[in-house]
């Protein structure tokens, strides 16, 4: 996205945390952009941690751990697709798959999860300005979830996010927009990331956001609720909503 990176030279960004790295293309871009700051990037498959390793090892600005982002601390399996970087600690649903088999989960594995909020304090430095990539596959709300009580220290957030359901429980683009506008960040931009080869119909916009400046802190009002509140809420909403589907269904 070339707005994304005129944002980290206009803003003055010095720190790129790359969640969901794969195997360290969004690092490598950034470097023959020009991006001299600090990349911190995350990856939880086995295989693909091993290439971002050897990708990031050798630039003294670019830290890789093993590990995926989320609400909790705990292990957890992801399911491994055929081109690996449609995985995912959802389920994927039939839709995605058809619409590129190699979506398909053909294995699974454990990996560890943390909350950005926990390990945030030990990699960023007080002044820093800091942006976040989110290519999770769906899931983008628990990462949110887990860096709750940072995310005040965010300037700027990129997340790719589908316009309906393509793994089981995710946050789609109504939503998405929903939530980080409450959390005081304001959509600046949105470029397609994936259609359908088989329609040519849009699946995934890769959207990004920024706040007001680093001065700005956005308060919740007394009415509006927790990030965690609001994830249940839809949450709940979801599960009525198909439960009345299968109800309604003959």
């Amino acid at each position: 996205m070339d707005l994304e990176k005129r944002l980290l030279a206009s803003r003055g960004v010095t720190l790129f945390l790359d969640v969901g790295a794969n195997v360290g293309q969004t690092g490598l871009g950034l470097r023959r952009a020009g991006y001299r700051g600090r990349i911190v990037s995350f990856e939880p498959l086995a295989e693909c941690f091993a290439k971002l390793e050897q990708t990031s090892g050798s630039d003294p600005l670019w830290q890789a751990f093993h590990l995926a982002l989320g609400e909790t601390s705990d292990n957890a399996e992801i399911g491994v697709s055929k081109n690996l970087q449609s995985s995912s600690l959802l389920p994927v649903t039939q839709h995605y798959v058809e619409a590129y088999y190699r979506n398909a989960y053909t294995r699974h594995e454990v990996t560890r999860v943390e909350r950005l909020d926990t390990l945030l304090p030990d990699l960023a430095r007080p002044d820093d300005v800091i942006h976040l990539k989110m290519d999770t596959q769906g899931y983008e709300r628990f990462v949110l979830a887990g860096a709750s009580g940072v995310i005040d220290r965010i300037y700027s957030v990129r997340m790719e996010v589908a316009v309906a359901e393509m793994y089981e429980g995710e946050m789609i683009l109504p939503q998405a927009i929903t939530m980080m506008t409450g959390l005081g960040f304001l959509l600046i931009d949105a470029t397609p990331a994936f259609r359908d080869p088989r329609s040519g119909e849009l699946l995934h916009l890769d959207l990004l956001f920024r706040r007001g400046g680093m001065a700005e802190r956005h308060t919740a009002p007394p009415h509006d609720q927790s990030l965690k509140a609001r994830i249940k809420r839809w949450n709940r909403e979801r599960l009525r909503k198909r439960r009345e589907g299968r109800e309604a269904a003959p």
